[in-house]
């Protein structure tokens, strides 16, 4: 979205609007272009928006400027005379996981501590690749400095447990980084659910990059469901100079939450060809073009093309390359986005083997759960019983029994026989009129729970 495109023009009604030679120019500037902004009149119609300044012209009359920025809004009302009209507005106070200059929960503390842990590794020797920041968001919440995890992509831990962590409880942070090899990873909460299954979030590591994540600390705990995430040139560490950025970084992580598209263009296209390039951002703004009805496929071909060069084999890129290549890539790790892990098992459904067989994607795929915008399943390993251990260890109890509907294969057949049920028809019969992709793409699982289910219902037991 054209950070001065006017996408939708006033309505009028011949009885009441002026004629165009009675209009004032009107300009609105936002402190950030990451900001959305609407304007509307009096009758509450939408005269123009767009991402960050826009300028446009009005009649006379009193208007409504509203301002939205990573979950953040703010308005204000406006009168126009005769003459031209600039208004400027303050940035809304918005908090973020990312120790953000000019947002309302910037810690100089966290900032430091983000500062040097992207340079230099809490665990191990060498240049982080990795690295969590885990911070409270207000003075006197609790902060758990042990509660997050760091495991390999089959569940390993390498982290180091409580002696890989740097941690000042009274400043409220807790940080981990390391220098890891490329390739997928898992970040999760040290204390498992009460099924003693854990959740767990994707993490991906790409060759000549650094991947940043800023978790929030709320009063029940860390939300990684929540997080931030942003990519460096490795050896770079976090930059917070370029606040802009990382505004731009809240805005569109929120814009994904809320299904819009809060991505500038020119923001966009500008970190991309950039000496200070993040591809993640870029894969959320691809992401964020196709909330559109009607992406331009030519923007969206360019941003895949510039990040294929930054992380060819970045999963999140390789998912977005199912909408455009002929020949999609096998992908065998996780990707970081909950939308992508959907293009993934999509394009799957149709050419099966998008999602290696028997991988670590395809574990994942199966057990998604919706928790925000990053790719987030249950964990298929329990936890085994044990009392609760001193500060840094598991911390876990095992709990109840795991249903066994929430089996990929079991839900399949679940949902086959509620068909049946409710149509009145013979569970072959469904079969023959639901196709395989069709099913895939109904229960978001991959091609092969799918076929396994339809065999088993095809049975002459029945499964």
């Amino acid at each position: 979205m054209s950070s001065s495109e006017r996408s939708r023009a006033r309505e009028t009604r011949p009885d009441a609007a002026p004629e165009h030679g009675d209009e004032v120019p009107f300009v609105v500037v936002p402190d950030t272009p990451s900001v959305h902004i609407s304007v509307t009149d009096a009758a509450l119609r939408e005269v123009a928006h767009g991402m960050g300044t826009i300028a446009t012209t009005v009649a006379p009359g009193l208007y409504r400027i509203e301002q939205r920025l990573a979950g953040a809004v703010a308005s204000r009302f406006v009168e126009v005379g005769t003459e031209a009209v600039t208004e400027r507005l303050p940035l809304p106070r918005v908090p973020a996981p990312a120790p953000v200059e000019r947002t309302a929960t910037a810690r100089d503390e966290h900032r430091a501590a983000a500062l040097r842990y992207s340079r230099e590794p809490t665990h191990g020797r060498g240049t982080p690749s990795l690295m969590v920041l885990l911070r409270t968001l207000r003075r006197g919440w609790r902060l758990d400095p042990y509660a997050l995890q760091l495991t390999s992509e089959t569940g390993e831990p390498v982290d180091g447990d409580a002696s890989g962590w740097r941690v000042d409880e009274q400043q409220g942070w807790s940080a981990w980084s390391a220098p890891l090899p490329p390739g997928g990873y898992r970040l999760r909460l040290r204390e498992p659910s009460g099924e003693g299954l854990p959740l767990a979030q994707a993490l991906w590591v790409a060759e000549g990059w650094a991947t940043l994540v800023f978790v929030s600390s709320g009063p029940d705990g860390p939300r990684p469901q929540y997080a931030s995430v942003e990519m460096a040139p490795l050896g770079t560490g976090w930059a917070p100079a370029d606040d802009a950025l990382g505004l731009a970084r809240e805005a569109a992580l929120s814009g994904l939450r809320q299904g819009l598209d809060l991505t500038s263009d020119a923001q966009l296209f500008a970190t991309l060809t950039s000496g200070r390039a993040d591809p993640l951002l870029g894969i959320v703004g691809a992401h964020a073009m196709l909330l559109d009805r009607t992406p331009d496929r030519h923007r969206l071909e360019e941003v895949v093309r510039r990040l294929a060069e930054h992380v060819p084999g970045h999963p999140d890129v390789a998912a977005l390359r199912t909408l455009l290549d002929p020949a999609p890539p096998h992908v065998t790790s996780a990707p970081m986005l909950a939308a992508s892990c959907r293009l993934l098992i999509e394009a799957d459904a149709v050419d099966p083997g998008v999602i290696e067989d028997g991988s670590a994607a395809e574990r994942v795929a199966e057990h998604l759960v919706g928790r925000g915008v990053w790719t987030t399943w249950l964990e298929e390993e329990r936890w085994p019983p044990a009392a609760v251990t001193a500060r840094g260890g598991p911390g876990a109890t095992a709990g109840g029994g795991r249903p066994l509907a929430t089996d990929a294969v079991s839900r399949v057949r679940a949902y086959v026989r509620e068909i049946a049920h409710l149509e009145g028809r013979p569970v072959g019969e469904v079969l023959r009129s639901v196709p395989r992709d069709e099913l895939c793409r109904r229960t978001g699982l991959p091609h092969r729970p799918v076929d396994r289910a339809i065999e088993e219902l095809r049975r002459p037991d029945g499964g």
